[in-house]
Order: structure tokens, then sequence, then C-alpha cells
């Protein structure tokens, strides 16, 4: 920022050119540099890799586990992105009560790598006993 006196008049002349080209740079810096996740919500998961590309758009309801087995029920409703807490016991109900307004009954599971398979398949079959058609499995892509 240059402070100069005006050469006729011998006001002083603020130059805010670089500094407003500095506030650019910084505001361009920060929205490259931020990741948004919408789809996953606050929960922090280890999604196994695969090569097939992963989900991109949640148009069904999508059950997020983390490695301690904290369960979300993550789903849209009326346009809105909603997520509930949930665990094992009262999945099947809170999954079943979502289902029934939907066309498509499709359930996409994003659970940490870290969890046992014997405990995926129990969410697995608790989601089909609750009326899921199809089941998805999130995965990250492989680099």
């Amino acid at each position: 920022m240059k402070i100069e006196r005006h050469k006729k008049r011998g006001e002083l002349i603020l130059e805010l050119t670089p500094l407003i080209d500095v506030v650019f740079l910084l505001l361009i810096f920060f929205l490259v540099a931020t990741t948004f996740d919408e789809m996953r919500g606050g929960i922090k998961i280890d999604l196994p890799q695969s090569t097939i590309k992963e989900i991109s758009d949640i148009k069904e309801i999508q059950v997020i586990i983390d490695k301690n087995k904290n369960m979300v029920l993550h789903y849209k409703d009326k346009g809105k992105t909603e997520e509930v807490n949930v665990d094992k016991n009262n999945l099947k109900d809170k999954l079943s009560e979502r289902l029934g307004n939907m066309k498509e009954k499709n359930v996409i599971i994003s659970a940490d790598k870290s969890l046992d398979y014997g405990y995926i398949v129990d969410v697995m079959t608790i989601s089909k006993e609750a009326g899921a058609q199809s089941l998805d499995i999130d995965t990250s892509k492989k680099k």
C-alpha cells in the first residue's frame, strides 16, 4: 500500500489497488484450498478404496458409520439434507420410516474401512429388513 502526496493540492492519496489485489488473491486461495464434503456430514470416515467411481450425489438414504461404530442416517427431505443419529437398535425403525416415503428404495452404506465385515453385514441385513430394495457400498477413488 502506497501513500503519496498530491502534487498540486498537497493532499495524501492512499493507493488501494495493491490491497484489493491481495484480498482477491487470498479469497481465491481459500476457495480453492477448501474442500466441501456435503455427503458425509460431520462424521469422519476413512472409506475403502476402489477403482469404481465414488457416489457423487445423494438421492437415496445413506447410513454413515465411523470407526467407533457411531451411525448417522443421512437423507434428503423436501429438498434439504438432514441427518439423524441412530444405533443398531433403532436403525430398522428409522430406515423403514424414511423408505416408506420414497420411490427408489436404495440405501448407501458409507462405513469406515477398519470396521469388521460382520458389523457391515448386520447393517445390510437391517437395511433389507427395513424395506431397502438395493444396497450400495460407498468407496473412495483409488489414486
